[in-house]
């Protein structure tokens, strides 16, 4: 056997089972192994989970953030109880990681402030058309051909007046294009194994929030006036801003009547808000039948996989790897090897163990789990 060669065992065990010992795939599970079998190695086989954040988690975290506060506010709890919350944790991070985050605490007020009138919580109709009835519910069902379990959580299922809908809240930079949508698996599995719930849901719900504020406008002139250069805001937050500096209304309004326009109208009309949308797909059988054919063929190589050599699993190397948690681990067990004491520095620093499914879970490890 040459050094480039390694010997073949035979895998018996799948990449994660439940107490039954049934094999557990999930839609994260397979977009991570189709995107680089060694990014599946560090988070799903060894375990690995981020202890430290960095300057690029920061739409992580406000993505994370929001998440929180549309859940609390979908289950008919208080999110400003939960923000508070999430205040509290902000509050106990170390300076570097408060500055790498920004001052999240005051955006993510804004945003849920501004996302909140955008769908009119403050008429009659607090949920603007939704019944909501489930929220962060976990579902799973066995594959078709009976090789273990799917497992997904949807953030919301509602009742609109087309039926019942799956919804999914995502924070991003920029808004997905139509394609996107159309060619998304994710949905897809989702809607599948709802309806193997006996959940007969008609479609997807993709609410989608722009991962940044809307910005607050600035004075000029000694604060005579309101700054003319081009900014991206919304109705609520240049109004509060034109009361707080006592400026005269007047001038603004044309300004304002364009920004109030891009309020949500219905899913019927056209929407022009740079923060927010919503867009709504239904997925045939015969489409839901031939992701599924696709996600069983990358379930069986991913759960077949031989993790036993880390130095033979692929990396997949492409632009992606500058933003993934585990390119400097990578990068320094690729030139060095595992065992070399840089490596070992790297995962006691920016990493701890923990179940990768934890999420799927009502009871969270802690901080403290190691």
């Amino acid at each position: 056997m040459t050094k480039y060669e390694h010997q073949i065992v035979p895998v018996t065990t799948p990449l994660y089972v439940d107490d039954a010992g049934n094999a557990i795939t999930t839609h994260s599970m397979l977009k991570a192994f189709g995107r680089c079998p060694k990014q599946t190695d560090y988070k799903y086989h060894q375990r690995l989970k981020p202890r430290i954040i960095r300057t690029d988690d920061k739409p992580l975290h406000r993505g994370t953030w929001f998440h929180k506060l549309l859940e609390e506010y979908y289950a008919g709890r208080s999110w400003r109880a939960a923000h508070k919350q999430l205040v509290d944790q902000y509050g106990r991070l170390f300076d570097e990681e408060k500055d790498a985050l920004g001052d999240l605490p005051a955006e993510m007020e804004q945003l849920m402030k501004s996302y909140l009138w955008h769908y009119g919580a403050d008429k009659e109709d607090r949920y603007h058309g939704w019944k909501v009835h489930e929220t962060e519910l976990t579902l799973e069902a066995p594959w078709p051909d009976g090789n273990g379990v799917y497992r997904m959580r949807l953030d919301a299922l509602i009742e609109d007046d087309y039926g019942l809908a799956i919804v999914d809240h995502k924070s991003h930079v920029r808004l997905p294009d139509h394609g996107f949508r159309l060619r998304d698996k994710a949905s897809a599995l989702y809607i599948w194994c709802a309806l193997a719930n006996d959940i007969p849901v008609y479609g997807f719900i993709w609410n989608y929030v722009l991962a940044k504020a809307p910005t607050k406008p600035a004075l000029v002139d000694k604060g005579s006036r309101l700054s003319r250069s081009k900014i991206v805001t919304d109705f609520p937050t240049a109004y509060r801003a034109i009361k707080e500096y006592g400026l005269d209304i007047d001038p603004y309004r044309d300004w304002l009547r364009y920004l109030k326009s891009q309020r949500w109208q219905g899913p019927d009309h056209v929407q022009s808000s740079p923060f927010f949308r919503r867009d709504t797909l239904e997925k045939d059988d015969a489409m839901l039948a031939r992701v599924m054919k696709e996600a069983m063929r990358t379930r069986d190589r991913m759960h077949g996989y031989d993790w036993t050599d880390p130095d033979a699993v692929e990396r997949v190397v492409d632009r992606s790897c500058s933003w993934c948690r585990f390119s400097d681990l990578c990068t320094v067990e690729m030139f060095q090897g595992t065992d070399h004491p840089q490596a070992a520095n790297i995962r006691r620093q920016q990493f701890r163990t923990g179940d990768p499914l934890d999420y799927y879970y009502d009871e969270k490890p802690t901080n403290d789990e190691s």
